[in-house]
């Protein structure tokens, strides 16, 4: 038997086919050629995302008739539908596709282009709209990695062939580009806003000091820049985070709302001191389950000098709700809130302190006032008092007085000298009661504004002619010498008497402190503006410390000389007053075992 061959015809109809399958080749790769140059001009003239998945659809549903075309992005382990034509799902807003479902879930998780062309028979095959036989999918890359998928659907049978996977995964290979550009743009541009935000932001709450204001304007901005469902800025307290504001809860929620340190994801921030991004609670072991809508969360730490005081939180109903870049804008967006926390806080504290320090200064004000109050009336009661009782003193003093003289001078009979002696001594102490109740009674009358002084013409330089014999007579009985010097002076307005108790009460201090035989100088000096008197003795001196404090009511220098004379401690506070009414002024200088310089002034301008 032999073999047979085939006849002129068979093979010319063999030649025929094989030449309309090559012009079919050439065609769809000519077709598949212009579309690619078409689809790369066209995407690759924007950098909007949604602009070059809306061009792609475009071309591929009038060039190419497929029933059904769409694109998925990957986002965590799920695909999500982008863009789409004749999809039923295109307005499901959370249609997705798990990682590995499918055949589209299968080229996402394995990166390698699908061509089935009876989905009936493929077990995988996940009916989305009833009739779809045959299906093609190829993978979108970004570098390395797998980000979305291409996918086409046709209700025939065997409907692709080698030359639409080729079209497809080369349209795919196409828009990675695209797409990797677009979003590395659309990052970009994100960055500087968000840039630009932080720093409006930062402007903005640091113009204020009111913790509340400030709660309110960082919610505000960062709600912009954040896909989020609910946000809480909380503070740490006694040990504890507490709410103090929020979006997207209740009043009770945020009002009620603690948590331990440590405990969630809040808890483990505001202990760690790190920020924490979790695109999928369920999968988080330490996740504290209190909102069940929560999908993702992202905490970050409020910071001042490495010292954690609060922590912001954001979640989202939506699995891989955040990423990367959205935990830089919060961090950031945080270390300017925590600084501006800090600054509020410090400024509510000294605030406060400055009202209770107000309140504590009104209340020991009043209860001052209260005291001086008291003490104006004690004072008023020991005035009254002193005043009656001197006047009540004066008039026994001066029977008293009178009779020891008439006994001293021998009127009431002999008298010996013994008695004389005693009768001088009663007298002298009569005399020095009578200066006592005279000073109690000036002190009074000062105390009480009656003190009353009449001015009339006055020529010191008379005054002290007339006046250096009682000195001398004063200064006799202790062998002080005493020298005056007074230089031609004008004539002034003063009252005589009270310049007269003032040279009393200096030059009888001077004399009283100062030793046997020593010299009392008293110095008179014309100024411009007024007259100057120094009082200079040689007696004991006066420590520095009490320098002032003499000049006081009752005030005494405590020594053995001042115990030996006595006294009430009034005569220099009286002279003061009498000075100072003068429009004068009193001081002294002194030094232990040196003596004293008292010098006061009369003005020449009282009228």
């Amino acid at each position: 038997m032999s073999d047979s061959k085939p006849s002129s015809k068979d093979r010319g109809l063999a030649g025929l086919t094989d030449k309309k399958q090559t012009i079919k080749q050439l065609n769809q790769k000519s077709r598949n050629l212009a579309i690619l140059y078409q689809t790369n001009k066209i995407i690759n003239s924007t950098l909007d995302l949604d602009e070059i998945l809306k061009n792609l659809v475009s071309i591929v549903i009038q060039k190419l008739s497929y029933d059904e075309f769409s694109i998925l992005f990957l986002k965590g382990d799920r695909l999500v539908l982008k863009k789409s034509f004749k999809h039923p799902k295109r307005n499901v807003k959370k249609y997705h596709i798990k990682l590995g479902e499918g055949i589209t879930g299968t080229v996402a998780k394995t990166g390698i282009p699908e061509l089935v062309n009876d989905v009936l028979k493929d077990k995988r095959y996940l009916a989305i709209r009833g009739g779809i036989r045959s299906e093609l999918a190829a993978p979108i890359w970004d570098k390395d990695k797998v980000i979305g998928v291409f996918n086409v659907e046709s209700k025939k049978a065997n409907a692709f062939d080698e030359s639409d996977l080729f079209l497809i995964s080369a349209l795919a290979d196409q828009a990675s580009v695209a797409i990797s550009n677009a979003r590395m743009t659309k990052s970009l541009r994100k960055s500087n806003q968000r840039l630009e935000s932080i720093n409006e932001i930062g402007r903005i709450i640091n113009s204020s000091l009111d913790l509340d204001t400030i709660f309110k304007k960082f919610l505000k901005y960062a709600s912009r820049e954040l896909n989020y469902d609910f946000c809480a800025i909380l503070m740490i307290e006694k040990g504890r985070l507490y709410t103090r504001a929020g979006i997207g809860f209740t009043t009770k929620e945020l009002d009620t709302y603690s948590a331990d340190i440590g405990e969630g994801i809040c808890g483990v921030v505001a202990k760690d001191g790190k920020p924490i991004m979790c695109n999928d609670v369920s999968k988080l072991s330490f996740y504290k389950d209190q909102a069940p809508l929560t999908k993702s969360e992202m905490a970050v730490p409020l910071k001042v000098e490495d010292k954690v005081i609060g922590v912001f939180n954001v979640e989202s109903k939506e699995v891989d709700a955040f990423d990367k870049d959205d935990l830089l804008f919060l961090s950031a967006l945080s270390d300017q809130t925590a600084i501006a926390i800090r600054n509020a806080q410090l400024y509510g504290r000294i605030k406060n302190f400055n009202v209770e320090l107000k309140r504590k200064v009104e209340e020991a004000t009043k209860e001052l006032r209260e005291a001086n109050k008291e003490l104006e009336r004690l004072n008023q009661i020991k005035s009254d008092f002193v005043s009656i009782v001197s006047h009540e003193l004066r008039t026994p003093l001066t029977s008293i007085h009178g009779y020891v003289s008439l006994i001293c001078d021998g009127d009431a009979g002999p008298v010996s000298p013994e008695q004389k002696e005693f009768l001088t001594i009663v007298n002298e102490e009569g005399e020095r009661l009578t200066r006592l109740i005279s000073d109690l009674l000036d002190i009074s009358k000062i105390e009480e504004g009656r003190m009353r002084l009449v001015f009339n013409r006055f020529s010191m330089k008379a005054f002290m002619e007339d006046y250096e014999k009682e000195i001398k007579g004063m200064a006799m009985p202790k062998k002080i010498k005493v020298e005056v010097s007074v230089p031609k002076l004008p004539v002034i307005k003063a009252d005589t008497d009270k310049v007269k108790q003032i040279f009393n009460n200096l030059v009888g201090n001077a004399i009283k402190f100062s030793g046997k035989g020593t010299t009392l100088k008293v110095v008179v000096k014309d100024k411009p503006k007024h007259i100057q008197i120094d009082v200079i003795d040689q007696g004991p001196g006066i420590a520095e410390k009490d320098q002032e404090l003499i000049f006081g009511k009752f005030h005494q220098v405590d020594s053995k000389m001042t115990r030996k004379v006595g006294g009430t401690g009034l005569g220099l506070a009286i002279t003061r007053h009498l000075i100072e009414a003068h429009g004068g002024k009193i001081w002294v200088k002194s030094k232990i075992g040196e003596g004293s310089t008292f010098s006061f002034t009369v003005s020449k301008g009282l009228k």
